[in-house]
């Protein structure tokens, strides 16, 4: 799901718009979230792309939600395997078996499928 960075010219906050698709995007008129005003600007934000091998659970909140949002099923079962590594603590079997299965490329809606019909059956 495309994030969009916006600033409104005419109250000077700062504010994200969530759009389904690209194309969503393309045929939206922005609307500040507080004035309401549609005098806005994109803004570009920094993003984090992380590298192979890279430390994950060393990230920030917003680079981890960039990998998140990035969708890539390998970077994200790695980063779940990373911090929960550094947690000290077992997440679970679901948690465990999610990481592994995304680590291994499996799609993300996939992944969660199975996991909430076993969890409704349980």
């Amino acid at each position: 799901m495309p994030i969009y960075d916006y600033r409104c010219n005419q109250c000077g906050r700062n504010f994200n718009l969530y759009y389904k698709s690209y194309k969503d995007y393309d045929t939206a008129q922005p609307l500040c979230t507080h004035c309401q005003s549609t005098d806005v600007a994109r803004r570009i934000s920094r993003v984090a792309i992380p590298k192979q091998g890279r430390d994950m659970s060393t990230l920030s909140a917003n680079e981890m939600k960039t990998v998140l949002d990035v969708g890539d099923s390998r970077e994200i079962g790695q980063m779940f395997q990373q911090v929960a590594a550094t947690t000290g603590t077992d997440p679970g079997a679901a948690y465990r078996e999610a990481a592994d299965r995304l680590t291994k490329g499996e799609s993300i809606q996939s992944v969660e499928r199975d996991l909430s019909s076993r969890g409704s059956s349980e």
